[in-house]
């Protein structure tokens, strides 16, 4: 009896556990399955993971470039406009020496050049006077432009002022030995005959040239001149540059002359100007001055006030130039009397004009700029 009681509940038990196997089983198959869906999703994960990193990696990349390729073009313009600005004060005052032919300016050129300059000079006092200026300069060759022979009316003393040096119109020849070229400084020595005292003459001339600012610029002109005869004089004269516009150009100057005792004129002359220039196209200017001449013999006093406009053209022919110059001026000779008068001057020049360079450079190619 005990052993058929032990058969039932084996019996029963393995029915119960027949049962469950197949729920066992069931939940064996769902848990595989989880786990073969987990492993299969996560190369999947990664990989979009790692797509989605190179993805913004690029991006950044590529706004990194595009940055520097700004900055670059930036760093770029602010060169150019550094370049531009820096030189604006220099090119303008070459423009207004060259164009105008300031005496200084053209001490310094180591080209062939040559002018006539036929003029007529009306003042109220004084009259009419005509009279034809000749100058020239010729490079020696095989010399690397170290040795020019130089001659013309009055070539190696350029006329302190014209108003009052009207008759110093005496033709020399000679030649001018050039230093070293260097940034700031300019040196020369000129030795030659001068014709009308027929006296041997030697001159060193020093300049010296420096950018205050990105528009102004300052300039000294140190020259001595000696003569056989015993003549001699030096001249000190200081230039001060401000380039005011793109139009307008504007110079205080101050040139001062000392003779000797052998000379015709005697003690310190200085002359005081301030010029005013509009660039009015690349073949036109117009030059406004205000002069005041100071003499230091018998005594110290103002000899000369001079006003003067001064219209310079080139034509149609690149070597031909015209000059309308009104002026009005107040002399001590003549008891400071209102003395109107004015100046027309052509002139005719064969050589190497700078002028348009300094008007224009190769970057820009319109003739809209300025300076």
């Amino acid at each position: 009896m005990l052993a058929k009681e032990i058969r039932h509940t084996r019996n029963a038990a393995l029915r119960q556990t027949q049962a469950k196997a197949p729920l066992k089983f069931f939940l064996a198959v769902l848990l595989l399955a989880a786990i073969v869906n987990t492993s299969a999703s996560e190369p999947e994960n990664v990989q979009t993971g790692s797509s989605q990193k190179e993805k913004s990696g690029g991006q950044t990349r590529k706004e990194e470039a595009d940055a520097e390729k700004k900055q670059s073009a930036f760093l770029d313009w602010v060169e150019r406009e550094k370049e531009r600005t820096e030189s604006l004060g220099q090119r303008a005052t070459q423009w207004v020496d060259s164009f105008f032919s300031d005496p200084e300016y053209e001490a310094e050129v180591a080209t062939n050049q040559f002018r006539i300059r036929p003029e007529l000079y009306y003042r109220q006092e004084q009259g009419l006077k005509a009279k034809v200026k000749l100058s020239f300069r010729i490079r020696l060759p095989n010399l690397e432009r170290h040795v020019s022979l130089v001659g013309g009316s009055s070539d190696f003393d350029s006329n302190f002022d014209e108003a009052v040096d009207d008759d110093l119109n005496e033709p020399a020849v000679g030649l001018q030995f050039f230093g070293k070229k260097r940034k700031k400084w300019n040196t020369s020595i000129s030795v030659g005959v001068k014709f009308n005292d027929f006296a041997g003459i030697i001159g060193p001339r020093f300049r010296y040239r420096t950018d205050w600012s990105q528009r102004t610029s300052f300039r000294f002109v140190q020259k001595i001149l000696w003569q056989t005869n015993n003549e001699w004089q030096i001249r000190s004269r200081f230039d001060f540059n401000f380039a005011l516009s793109e139009q307008y150009f504007f110079r205080q100057l101050v040139d001062a002359r000392w003779r000797g005792e052998e000379a015709d004129e005697d003690g310190y002359r200085t002359r005081v100007s301030s010029l005013l220039t509009r660039r009015l196209t690349k073949a036109s200017g117009l030059q406004s001055e205000a002069t005041v001449i100071f003499h230091t013999r018998p005594d110290t006093h103002v000899d000369e006030y001079v006003v003067a406009l001064r219209y310079r053209k080139r034509t149609w022919r690149e070597w031909f130039y015209y000059e309308i110059a009104p002026q009005v001026s107040w002399e001590n000779e003549f008891d400071y009397k209102w003395n109107p008068g004015i100046r027309l001057r052509v002139e005719i020049f064969y050589g190497d004009d700078k002028a348009p360079r300094f008007w224009q450079r190769e970057a820009e190619d319109t003739e809209d700029f300025r300076w």
